[in-house]
């Protein structure tokens, strides 16, 4: 896995606001330029947690340019996923996407564990989300058949 530690920073502010998917978006300078620059564009599956909570969470990532906004700037935006049982925060949508309350500043922990699919553009707004809806899925099956890495990583 590749481990990353960062405050959660302000981005563009696409994912609450426009995409109803919000992102905890990492600070390049906090993880390190060299190892930010070296992660290579992609979606991921990993875990995360809130350094002071005890919830750890399943995270949807993606890596890279956000080539249908055509961002020259790279960003690591994991999507945070919280239980099922946690139907104060989990939508009622096909995949259930996570609304946390904003926690601008605090420092996330996170475990990058596999690879989902390459980053693309997409001819629509809405075909974004259908993408990013199936990665939040398929998020939770892998994290779910990774259950030793999983496990390793909590205690990280």
């Amino acid at each position: 896995p590749i481990r990353l530690r960062s405050s959660v920073v302000r981005g563009f502010g696409r994912g609450s606001r426009e995409l109803g998917i919000p992102t905890a978006n990492l600070s390049r300078e906090q993880i390190g330029e060299n190892l930010f620059d070296s992660l290579t564009p992609g979606i991921y599956y990993g875990i995360a947690s809130i350094e002071g909570r005890e919830s750890i969470y399943k995270a949807a990532v993606s890596i890279g340019y956000n080539p249908t906004y055509n961002n020259t700037e790279k960003t690591c935006e994991p999507h945070l996923i919280s239980p099922p049982s946690d139907v104060e925060h989990r939508t009622s949508s096909s995949c259930g996407e996570t609304q946390l309350e904003d926690f601008y500043g605090s420092i996330l922990r996170l475990s990058i564990i596999g690879h989902i699919r390459d980053e693309l553009p997409f001819e629509s707004v809405e075909k974004l989300v259908e993408a990013i809806k199936n990665d939040i899925r398929v998020t939770e099956v892998k994290c779910d058949e990774e259950t030793e890495v999983m496990e390793e990583e909590k205690v990280w």
